[in-house]
């Protein structure tokens, strides 16, 4: 696929924006030229979301830590003793409300980042608030992962079916959390499982989850993981030195907006142009490195779990073993780890990467999101995770349940007052259309 940009930054292609337009939240096109989201590079506005987190600046609302035990057998694993319960994020009200399920991407925690700013959000409008760990982290590899090697989405959303029903549990059993019906919203990878959640649960029905939200989904895990793979291999074309001199400049640029105000649309504006100062190539760079943040913890999970050998620090020496795992890509990951333990539980020694990329994607599972009235996608036209033709062709698929905007990269817009208010008024079950 050609890239949209290439050299000195350039206008993509306008495509229709997709607006919700009745009671029933049914979606219909209307002109780009409507949408006024500010940053049409996809790179860069990808780039935006990185600060995107729990305003600091005003008073925070009360987040417990919940410890939930799923998977029995995982409490006495030698080196991990005492850290084998499912770790998430719990906003509480007191009165009885209806419960949100959050989660986030690859790699993301609880604790920061978009599932913050969301959960902050919607307490506000009266929810009580989970937000879920990745799949792709050691603590869920660890907790609740029963291969203990996730990346799988169709057994990942499986495991996080059983959690979730244990969460819901504990919060009821151990917390008097009241609850009135229960609500999932996804981003990126986390969007995909939750795609996967909604079938699960039609037809089991042991959550009974009314609404579903999922946000930038990956439509096509080959793609998707072949970008990533190819923009983590600038590493070698860009040499250490370059390349750590690349990650420092990021990290120095992002860390002063930590405590800005994020209903403010001035420090993504603001972080947006001090990025702009970055080569493309850089960019993807560094979305690559930002995907294998929690790589080197789960590498490390997995082999205390099932010890492969693909580590040449011994065991007795888990620091050393983790400065190892930092060298690893997520195709290591998945090449070397992942493959072979999957191999072995379905019994299938001919099962590929490629071929369970496309078994784990969205399309096996298209036809049964469709026709389930109770979820909606939000995507982005320029999303750096696909190719144009895929993401049209799901809202050609998609029709009303669908909204599609012409901008935004991949999450990068979901500061925006225009998106911001979609998720609002998608949970808040209001009349649409809003006025312009």
């Amino acid at each position: 696929m050609k890239e949209p940009h290439q050299g000195r930054r350039q206008q993509v292609v306008r495509v229709p924006l997709i607006v919700l337009t009745t009671i029933c939240l049914l979606w219909s096109s209307v002109g780009a030229q409507d949408y006024k989201y500010p940053h049409h590079d996809p790179y860069l506005a990808t780039f935006t979301a990185a600060i995107l987190d729990a305003d600091r600046i005003t008073p925070r609302h009360k987040r417990l830590l919940v410890h939930v035990p799923v998977l029995p057998n995982r409490s006495q694993v030698a080196a991990l003793d005492g850290r084998s319960e499912l770790s998430v994020a719990l906003y509480r009200q007191n009165r009885p409300a209806p419960l949100l399920f959050i989660l986030s991407g690859v790699g993301t925690n609880p604790y920061f980042g978009v599932a913050t700013y969301f959960a902050t959000l919607l307490y506000q409008e009266g929810f009580h608030i989970v937000i879920l760990p990745s799949p792709m982290t050691w603590n869920f590899a660890l907790a609740a992962s029963r291969s203990g090697a996730p990346g799988y989405a169709p057994e990942d959303a499986r495991d996080l079916y059983e959690a979730m029903q244990k969460v819901l549990q504990v919060l009821k059993s151990e917390y008097s959390v009241r609850i009135t019906e229960i609500d999932f919203m996804g981003a990126s990878l986390g969007a995909l499982e939750g795609a996967y959640l909604s079938v699960i649960d039609a037809k089991e029905q042991k959550i009974g989850i009314e609404k579903y939200l999922l946000v930038n989904p990956p439509l096509d895990l080959t793609y998707a993981n072949s970008r990533i793979e190819e923009w983590d291999a600038l590493k070698a074309k860009f040499g250490r030195q370059k390349s750590e001199s690349i990650a420092a400049k990021a990290l120095a640029i992002v860390e002063p907006y930590s405590r800005e105000r994020k209903s403010d649309p001035a420090p993504f504006d603001r972080l947006a142009k001090d990025f702009s100062h970055f080569k493309t190539e850089e960019l993807q760079f560094l979305i690559a490195e930002n995907a294998k943040t929690a790589l080197p913890e789960l590498i490390y999970v997995t082999q205390v779990l099932h010890e492969q050998n693909v580590l040449a620090t011994p065991r007795d020496l888990p620091r050393r073993r983790l400065v190892e795992a930092k060298g690893w890509t997520l195709a290591d990951y998945m090449g070397k780890i992942a493959l072979p333990l999957w191999r072995e539980q379905a019994g299938d020694s001919q099962a590929d990467l490629e071929g369970l990329a496309a078994r784990g994607s969205l399309a096996p599972i298209l036809e049964q999101v469709r026709a389930n009235p109770k979820v909606r996608i939000m995507h982005n036209a320029d999303d750096v995770f696909l190719e144009r033709k895929s993401v049209e062709e799901l809202k050609e698929a998609m029709g009303d349940h669908m909204i599609l905007y012409p901008y935004g990269g991949h999450l990068g817009n979901l500061w925006y007052w225009e998106n911001r208010e979609d998720v609002l008024r998608f949970f808040r079950k209001v009349p649409w259309p809003r006025s312009r």
